[in-house]
């Protein structure tokens, strides 16, 4: 977060498509959710992630609308995020205390298909920069990493919790590394859009 806080400094947040308000937004749910877990753990703290994951729909959404650039990938994205977000308002409880994984899928199966979509454009682009070089890439990367082993976690959570809790805390601490993952990629992506400022370009592709 403060090298892109420092980035967003020197060259603006929107040239690194806002990633450090993301990043802030993060840090402040993870934390709030440490120090309550601390206090209490009996505190239900499911109401800050079902936001939280709405929060993250929407960003994502305006981070890949910068990155779209064929009329259908963009129609495709609205569609998606509108379909995203009604299923969320009128299928969970996401005003509810407790977690609800139903609004985890719907978000990690909205992050996969955008990852896709960005690859599909990137692949087909006109653009001839090296795909490694490009910010967009780490980010998709990270995410598609993180929504496809989050619906692996997501869908027996509370089976193995009840029934397997070795298996369950297995799984947790495996989901720890993949956030870990999808963080440095992250910093590879702010890392890129270093070097894209440095050489006077950034890229949109």
């Amino acid at each position: 977060m403060i090298k892109s806080f420092i980035l967003g400094e020197k060259n603006g947040f929107s040239a690194q498509n806002n990633l450090f308000f993301f990043l802030f937004i993060t840090v402040l749910v993870e934390g709030y959710s440490f120090v309550v877990d601390k206090i209490d753990e009996s505190i239900l703290i499911g109401l800050q992630y079902n936001l939280y994951l709405i929060f993250v729909t929407v960003f994502f959404y305006f981070f890949y609308s910068k990155n779209f650039y064929s009329k259908i990938s963009k129609a495709l994205s609205k569609i998606l995020l509108l379909i995203c977000l009604l299923f969320i308002i009128f299928f969970t409880k996401f005003l509810g205390l407790d977690f609800d994984e139903k609004i985890a899928i719907a978000v990690m199966l909205f992050l996969i298909i955008h990852s896709i979509i960005w690859y599909y454009n990137k692949l087909f682009s006109v653009n001839d920069d090296e795909i490694f070089n490009d910010p967009n890439f780490w980010i998709s990367s990270g995410l598609l990493l993180w929504s496809c082993f989050g619906i692996f976690r997501c869908l027996p959570m509370y089976y193995f919790y009840n029934n397997d809790k070795e298996f369950s805390n297995f799984i947790k601490s495996n989901f720890d590394v993949v956030n870990i993952i999808l963080y440095l990629s992250i910093f590879i992506s702010l890392s890129k859009y270093e070097h894209n400022f440095k050489r006077g370009t950034t890229s949109n592709n």
